[in-house]
């Protein structure tokens, strides 16, 4: 009997194990205002993760328009799980998630969203985007 039931229960461990790995996957979506839909799905790595922070920790300023959506250019989501501690003097939260929106022709900004995603607010950022883009295959 313990013959037959131990190679089910191992692949329903198998099973359960894949199914939580899968969940843990989690994606930047780079999302082309023109076509006004995701062009690219990128898996959120550790090098991506810590530019993405860089970005952020480097919040400078309150992004003064009143319409936020741009015309043309991308816009990129980026989910931090778990949340990302941010302590400078604009922004004291923790963050789940933000999105990068990189107009044409205009300076880039970014919309965060705090722990409960209540109050999202967008800033301009000081840092250069250009090694983040490049990561993500955007230009």
């Amino acid at each position: 009997m313990m013959k037959k039931l131990f190679p089910l229960l191992f692949s329903v461990c198998l099973i359960f194990c894949q199914q939580t790995f899968a969940q843990t996957v989690v994606f930047i979506e780079v999302f082309d205002v023109a076509q006004s839909k995701v062009v690219k799905s990128i898996p959120l790595d550790d090098n991506k993760k810590n530019e993405a922070i860089r970005l952020v920790r480097s919040v400078e300023s309150l992004f003064p328009k009143i319409n936020a959506t741009p015309r043309s250019g991308i816009m990129v989501k980026v989910p931090f799980d778990p949340v990302v501690k941010i302590d400078n003097n604009l922004v004291q939260d923790p963050i789940k998630e933000v999105i990068f929106i990189f107009p044409e022709g205009e300076r880039p900004y970014m919309l965060l969203f705090n722990e409960e995603k209540k109050n999202p607010v967008f800033y301009y950022f000081k840092e250069d985007p250009i090694p983040f883009l490049e990561q993500l295959g955007v230009k």
